[in-house]
């Protein structure tokens, strides 16, 4: 039985009466939101809500009531379930049954209602694509274009689908900061989801887990964000690799690499860094102190913080460990998952610091209790926006082995909260996107017996070599556990965002443009380091940012721009588009860039001023090199792709078709992303509102006697 202190049970109340209140619109990285999150300003300004909340709950209930029963009149369906499996590709579901592959669920669907390749976005990447889903509306409606977007006074990358807003008030005191009002994040994603939409009309909707809903958004309904979720440290996921010698080689680019201090024989002590301190100025960590005893036979190890333990075993993924850190009087909490790589010397993996959703100290939840509720029901789970650790596998840190069982692990949550939520939900909408499909072809591509990959193949285990066959086996599974828990009267719907293929060779875009003389370097620079370190940007027309995009240096837009907005802009993007267009790669003779577009010919609305000015769509097998996805320059434009993460998705949306299915006939063809929204509302008896582009898709509705019963 978990001991609350008085002031944890106030502060728990208020949080539960606060239910249905908005959620923090922002996150501070993450110092100053933890200083306010526990401050008596927050807490007062709860408690006032709350019970302004609890008086107008009958007059709110009664009209939600009256919205709910005049539109389930006009439905086809008493409640629809809308399934997100990211990133399973049309062509290779097809390919994998062919081969003999048994997919009963999948199959059985097709029978019965639906199955035809769907439409992504262009680009065929999951901020835009997932975005579009969720909106109906192009990328020009709903403002994202990439995972990452430039800061026009810094030429610098930021992430899109959100934006950090410090507090507006702080006194200073020497090195001291105290935040005197409210940090907030700005959901940057524009128009309207369709779980708002309905929300409108009465429809209640559980939303999990769809990614770029992160800060969860005020709606009819409960919600789990997702993709775009940072970590305790503010970052999209960030590691700790602990080795005990210094002369180890670990080569790693990303994370952060530790030593481990010997405190006896087999004994060992370390620190885990967190966020930054939210009362420092500069760049201060707190940190927590932690052990690991190492048994002399190396088939364990104990790990030790604070009040927390738990027996590690070589190679195996721990269950959630909390972790706490503490600034003065605040403390700040998250949980973590351990491997141990290696006994001897000792090498110990230590996930990036994901938010406590039993203590949340910045919402990732709607309403903010959600979460709390979860992991009391349920157990601690995933709450950081990419869960499963890529870039531990990338930098060789996390074996594929553990890596496959940290996803199977995190899709074992996400189920559980899914079939919770079905079980609750009996009139309404059930939304949630589940990504291992997408994780495993990432990193297991070049297993595929054509995938032709330059990166290592170290082989091993049938587990390791099928990885992606069985993970469409075990999507299929899925729908094994699910169909018998549907009623006639419920409409199922199961999109990915994009397919998969292989990405063997890097094109160093920002190279090129420095090769053309689009992007000019400092006098006496020929090549720059990270971050564009050595450019002139008053000589500079154009620069790449993100996997898909280029922008013009253009004047009054950039900081320092020179190209003139208008005819001198235009022929620029059509000068570069051209010379793209035509570019060979010339090992192969392959071409490099499929298309290539000014943003205008592909997108429509009042946020085109924010799309790169030139969007890109790469030949398959062909992708941005990772030295140029975060802008450095060097005298060679082509590249192997060695690392693991071998299979992508940034080309063109007609190579990599999604898959959609349904249990019910759709009387349109050519299904879209785009056409998902729309098709669920009228499903739900919702008249799509008029900004929205997608088609209906028209699904046959339910038997009215059984809709009604």
């Amino acid at each position: 039985m978990i001991k609350y202190s008085v002031r944890k049970r106030l502060v728990f109340l208020l949080l539960l009466l606060a239910g249905s209140l908005a959620p923090l619109e922002a996150y501070v990285g993450p110092g100053a939101g933890f200083a306010f999150a526990g401050s008596f300003f927050f807490i007062f300004i709860a408690f006032f809500l709350a019970f302004f909340n609890f008086i107008t709950f009958p007059i709110r209930a009664l009209v939600k009531y009256l919205k709910r029963r005049r539109t389930l009149k006009r439905s086809g369906f008493k409640r629809a379930v809308i399934v997100g499996f990211d990133g399973m590709d049309y062509h290779l579901l097809n390919r994998f049954r062919s081969e003999g592959l048994e997919l009963p669920n999948f199959t059985a669907l097709e029978k019965e209602g639906t199955f035809a390749p769907l439409w992504s976005t262009e680009p065929p990447i999951s901020p835009v694509a997932w975005s579009t889903f969720s909106t109906g509306v192009n990328p020009g409606k709903h403002n994202i274009f990439d995972f990452l977007t430039t800061d026009r006074g810094t030429y610098m990358p930021r992430i899109s689908c959100s934006d950090i807003l410090p507090p507006r008030r702080a006194l200073r005191i020497g090195k001291r900061v105290l935040p005197l009002s409210r940090p907030r994040i700005e959901l940057l994603r524009k128009s309207k989801s369709f779980w708002k939409v309905a929300g409108e009309h009465g429809i209640f909707s559980s939303v999990l887990r769809v990614p770029f809903t992160f800060p969860p958004e005020k709606f009819y309904g409960n919600m789990l964000s997702g993709l775009g979720t940072p970590d305790l440290r503010g970052t999209q996921g960030s590691f700790s690799f602990y080795s005990e010698t210094r002369q180890e080689s670990t080569d790693i680019w990303e994370g952060m690499t530790e030593i481990l201090e010997k405190t006896g024989p087999g004994s060992f002590r370390g620190l885990l860094r967190g966020p930054e301190h939210p009362f420092r100025k500069g760049r201060h960590y707190l940190s927590t102190a932690f052990t690991l005893q190492v048994d002399p036979s190396g088939r364990w190890a104990d790990f030790r913080a604070g009040r927390a333990g738990v027996r590690l075993e070589p190679d195996r993924i721990s269950h959630w460990i909390p972790v706490e850190f503490r600034a003065g009087l605040i403390r700040i909490s998250g949980v973590v998952q351990l491997v141990l790589s290696s006994a001897d010397p000792v090498r110990l993996y230590v996930s990036p610091i994901h938010i406590d959703p039993a203590k949340p100290s910045m919402p990732v939840s709607h309403p903010k209790i959600f979460s709390v509720y979860l992991s009391r029901l349920l157990g601690s789970f995933a709450t950081l926006g990419m869960a499963e650790d890529t870039t531990a596998v990338n930098e060789k840190v996390l074996s594929e082995d553990a890596f496959l069982q940290q996803v199977y692990r995190t899709q074992e949550e996400r189920e559980k909260a899914f079939f919770d939520s079905l079980s609750k939900v009996r009139s309404g909408m059930v939304v949630q996107v589940f990504e291992s499909t997408d994780r495993i072809q990432h990193m297991f591509w070049r297993y595929l017996p054509d995938a032709d990959s330059p990166a290592e193949i170290p082989g091993g285990s049938d587990k390791i070599v099928h990885a992606i066959r069985d993970s469409y086996r075990a999507m299929d599974d899925f729908l094994g556990r699910l169909r018998p828990r549907l009623r006639k009267s419920d409409l199922l719907i199961i999109v990915s965002d994009h397919g998969f293929g292989p990405f063997n060779r890097g094109f160093h875009l920002n190279s090129w443009l420095h090769k053309e003389g689009y992007l000019v370097l400092k006098d006496g620079k020929n090549e720059s380091g990270k971050w564009f370190a050595d450019v002139d940007w008053s000589r500079s027309r154009a620069y790449g940012q993100g996997l898909n995009g280029i922008f013009l240096n253009l004047k009054g837009r950039e900081k320092q721009g020179i190209v003139v907005p208008g005819r001198e802009a235009e022929a620029l993007k059509r000068e570069i588009c051209e010379k793209l267009g035509s570019l060979t790669d010339p090992r192969s003779g392959s071409r490099v860039i499929r298309q290539a577009w000014p943003s205008e010919a592909i997108y429509r609305g009042p946020y085109l001023r924010n799309a790169p000015d030139v969007v890109l769509g790469y030949e398959k097998g062909m992708r941005v090199s990772w030295e140029s996805a975060v802008n450095t320059i060097g005298p060679e434009l082509y590249a192997d792709n060695t690392r693991w993460w071998s299979g992508d998705h940034a080309f063109t949306r007609d190579q990599v078709p999604g898959i959609f299915f349904s249990n019910r006939p759709i009387r349109e063809s050519n299904p879209a992303l785009l056409d998902i929204a729309p098709t669920v509302l009228s499903a739900m008896g919702v008249q799509p509102p008029a900004f929205m582009e997608g088609r209906d898709l028209g699904v046959t509705a339910a038997d009215s006697t059984e809709k009604s019963a």
